[in-house]
């Protein structure tokens, strides 16, 4: 196939699309770019994963099926969502304090002013630990906070009743400050510290290289699982097809479009005359009703397709008596009768002297094997 005849094929298995799978795909594609560019599922846990799925899913159960307009929609995504980085975080390196803390029983006051720390204690016995560290990279406008980067310490001094800090930080950078209060052990109290983001003269162009740098490695993370989720549900697609293909060849199935009741959509299975599930008739066209290797003959009571080897109907019980006449259909469709039976030569089975193929060895039967085993009536 050409690249043009490629080309042409996807296109038309867009045109193809109907109005719900439409609706899926722009959907799918919508939530998952503000879930990632608004950073609001991000800061969970494996929020990528939950992003990856969300574009892969949606379009998924509006009936989109085909995976090159999978593939496409991935891309676009991927595509979309790096030109958002690239010009939506300029000015997202910004300055900001806060206090964590139940009920200020530690900390009644923080503030910094880009080289001072200064805290006022609620409880004069607490003991403080402060510390900052370069923020090497953001996450769709949020400093990523992965605990991977050196800490300073800041040294930290009582002066008439408060605590002191104070550090010359380099310009150009993006700082992370934070103090935490320490129980007697020096064990950090939890829920009780001071955070400070301090962007200490950093440029627009410097910021986006930041929001690349951690926003890339989140986009690659959700692409990967993206297209891990495309190719192995391909491969499973293409696992069952060929299960189903080889099912509907040795005749277990009937093709697509005749394997289920048109009434009530349940299986239905070759030799089957009425659903099992809603007592419907099945219509089979004649041109694939014989989808069977081996030899079969009906079954006289209610006309379902039974093994040669079958004593009793798979579906009405019948039992088939040594007197019973075998009306044997074999593969190229032609159809004879006989009451008599033969041994199989290489099995030792007895099988209807009509049949052209063993239903226990699958041994085929011709003319000179039929004439040197004598056929014996049961």
């Amino acid at each position: 196939m050409t690249e043009t005849a490629k080309k042409l094929n996807i296109i038309g298995e867009f045109k193809a699309l109907g109005y719900k799978q439409w609706i899926g795909i722009v959907a799918g594609f919508i939530i998952a770019m503000v879930l990632t560019a608004t950073g609001m599922i991000l800061s969970m846990c494996l929020g990528f994963f939950i992003v990856a799925i969300l574009l892969y899913m949606i379009p998924h159960v509006t009936g989109v099926k085909s995976v090159p307009i999978k593939a496409i929609v991935g891309a676009v995504f991927v595509v979309a969502i790096l030109i958002v980085v690239a010009f939506a975080y300029s000015g997202s390196a910004t300055n900001s304090m806060g206090y964590e803390s139940k009920d200020h029983s530690y900390i009644q006051e923080a503030t910094w002013d880009g080289e001072n720390l200064i805290i006022t204690p609620s409880d004069k016995e607490a003991d403080y630990k402060a510390e900052y560290f370069v923020i090497g990279m953001m996450n769709f406008g949020y400093p990523a906070m992965d605990g991977s980067e050196k800490r300073i310490p800041i040294e930290l001094n009582r002066i008439d009743g408060k605590i002191v800090g104070h550090v010359e930080l380099p310009k150009g950078k993006y700082y992370y400050i934070q103090v935490d209060v320490l129980d007697k052990d020096g064990n950090r109290i939890k829920g009780e510290s001071f955070q400070v983001f301090y962007n200490n003269g950093m440029s627009a162009s410097d910021v986006n290289a930041l929001n690349l740098r951690g926003s890339g490695l989140t986009i690659a993370e959700i692409g990967l699982v993206y297209y891990l989720l495309l190719i192995f549900s391909a491969l499973m697609r293409r696992s069952a097809e060929k299960t189903r293909a080889k099912m509907e060849k040795d005749g277990r199935l009937y093709p697509a479009g005749y394997d289920k009741c048109k009434q009530c959509g349940c299986l239905v299975l070759p030799g089957e005359i009425t659903c099992r599930k809603c007592g419907a008739p099945i219509e089979v066209p004649e041109e694939i009703k014989v989808l069977h290797k081996k030899d079969f003959f009906v079954c006289s009571e209610c006309g379902t397709e039974v093994p040669v080897d079958a004593q009793f109907c798979p579906k009405c019980g019948e039992k088939f008596n040594e007197e019973t006449e075998n009306v044997i259909t074999h593969v190229d469709g032609t159809v004879d009768v006989s009451t008599e039976t033969f041994t199989c030569s290489d099995c030792g089975k007895v099988v209807p002297a009509n049949a052209q193929r063993c239903p226990y060895c699958g041994a085929l039967f011709d003319e000179d094997d039929e004439s040197e085993t004598p056929k014996t009536k049961q």
